[in-house]
């Protein structure tokens, strides 16, 4: 059952790298008026978004085959931020995930993420584009989560979880807000900024 459940939840995380964040970053319209081509940032936080993404499933995914959704929750919480940091690292930029209904009090949106996900609470991830914002020296990349089937497991009704799974969550994180979600729903922002080439 476990493989069964890593499979559909590693399909569905496929699906969701793929989600497109805006019609070419509306790259035509800031050129015809002057702005610099800020694709190579783009790119630069995309590929950095692909290997957090990457490499946060197959630890979870290893995690949940291993200990079921109180395992894969350990290990989120054990090994989420450092992953995220040693991509970030190694891509030479600043990345993270934020939602509107937080986990984990260190995911705490930037601020010129909280428009953004004040916007998008609450939609269809489906009817939500990810965006590039121009900070001046810097570029900055949002790119939607979608709450997949699998994301339920633990970012769903409470109500469904086992008293197990319940008592891991409150102890691990007794602030917990990201539960109640729907499959299809809005989760968060996966996040860049990127220093402008000079």
């Amino acid at each position: 059952m476990r493989k069964t459940l890593a499979g559909a939840m590693w399909a569905l995380a496929v699906v969701a790298a793929v989600v497109p964040i805006g019609d070419a970053w509306q790259l035509a319209r800031a050129q015809a008026n002057g702005v610099r081509d800020i694709r190579p940032e783009v790119r630069t936080a995309e590929r950095a978004m692909n290997l957090l993404q990457q490499n946060l499933q197959t630890r979870l995914l290893a995690a949940l085959q291993e200990g079921g959704a109180v395992g894969a929750v350990r290990v989120c919480r054990a090994a989420a931020q450092e992953i995220t940091d040693t991509v970030a690292r190694e891509q030479n930029i600043e990345l993270g995930r934020t939602s509107h209904r937080l986990r984990n009090p260190v995911n705490a949106p930037r601020a010129w993420i909280v428009p953004y996900l004040e916007k998008a609470a609450g939609k269809p991830a489906s009817e939500v584009q990810g965006a590039v914002v121009d900070m001046g020296d810097k570029i900055g990349v949002l790119r939607p989560i979608a709450t997949g089937g699998m994301c339920l497991v633990c970012h769903g009704d409470p109500r469904a979880f086992t008293p197990e799974l319940r008592e891991t969550l409150a102890e691990l994180y007794p602030q917990d807000r990201a539960v109640g979600f729907r499959e299809g729903e809005f989760r968060g922002f996966m996040w860049a900024e990127v220093k402008k080439a000079k």
